[in-house]
């Protein structure tokens, strides 16, 4: 295939970004394009037409609800989120993702939507939704529905998505006394993905008692990880003890393999310790 053989489409609505979508079992939603462009490169997609979200009204927006919710389009860069004050006040793990995906370059042009369906379990952006109880919400031919995240990934790089339908939005829950953070682990270079990604969010109420946990992973397996351990922390004012039981089950979840960025056993081990890093950050 070369780029004569592509076509290419730019909708000024949802309605009709999903007929492109329908009309050609071919066809392929283009945000920011970043990932896109690297899969064409190297020919491991092949689509025959690419269909741009840029023009699509209402998916560039983030809008902060009087309870405290986040709604994020799919549209919205990486470095419009990060700049966020919504997003910097409401849930600071997603701000700080977003503010370390690759370079200035990547992240002006990278959409959230983007991030969640290319689904690279390396990247910083999806734990950090995960800890935070994100939903995404989907639009297709069927309509629209709205799954948590924590079951929109089925595989490596593989998701809940249907053919012709597109992530539009993210919405993130209130969360009333809640702190969160991203750590990441990138001994190389910052602009490489990590080894591991921690996301950490910790809801107390006014006495220090923990109300709500959770914990999930960049890079430790084939999906971002979720780690259900951090919940038992809820009903607790956490002792050491506790963070480290979490961070003995973020290890044994890990199942990352071998590579450049270290063995697996060394993996398992930075699970462990950026879980305990981000639990305490949150717990401080």
């Amino acid at each position: 295939m070369t780029a004569a053989d592509l076509t290419f489409r730019s909708p000024a609505t949802l309605a009709e970004a999903l007929t492109e979508l329908a009309g050609d079992e071919d066809a392929i939603a283009v945000g920011g394009g970043t990932s896109v462009a690297l899969l064409l490169k190297h020919g491991l997609i092949e689509p025959r037409r690419l269909v741009w979200l840029g023009r699509v009204g209402g998916l560039g927006e983030i809008q902060a609800g009087p309870d405290g919710s986040l709604a994020i389009g799919a549209t919205v860069t990486l470095r419009e989120l990060a700049a966020s004050a919504p997003v910097r006040r409401l849930a600071p793990a997603l701000a700080e993702a977003a503010g370390q995906v690759g370079n200035p370059r990547v992240r002006a042009m990278a959409t959230v939507g983007g991030a969640l369906a290319h689904a690279d379990p390396r990247q910083d952006l999806p734990p950090a939704l995960l800890a935070l109880a994100a939903t995404a919400r989907i639009a297709g031919p069927a309509g629209e529905r709205e799954p948590p995240l924590a079951g929109f990934y089925t595989g490596f790089m593989e998701t809940v998505l249907a053919p012709a339908e597109l992530v539009t939005q993210v919405n993130v829950p209130a969360g009333p006394g809640r702190r969160s953070v991203y750590l990441r682990f990138t001994p190389a270079s910052e602009g490489d993905f990590p080894v591991i990604g921690a996301a950490a969010a910790v809801l107390r109420d006014a006495g220090g008692l923990v109300t709500g946990a959770a914990l999930a992973l960049a890079g430790a397996g084939p999906v971002p990880l979720l780690i259900p351990a951090a919940g038992e922390l809820a009903g607790r004012m956490p002792a050491e003890a506790d963070i480290e039981a979490v961070a003995a089950a973020a290890a044994a979840a890990a199942t990352a393999v071998s590579d450049q960025r270290g063995s697996a056993r060394y993996k398992q081990a930075m699970a462990a310790e950026w879980t305990r890093r981000a639990l305490r950050a949150c717990l401080e």
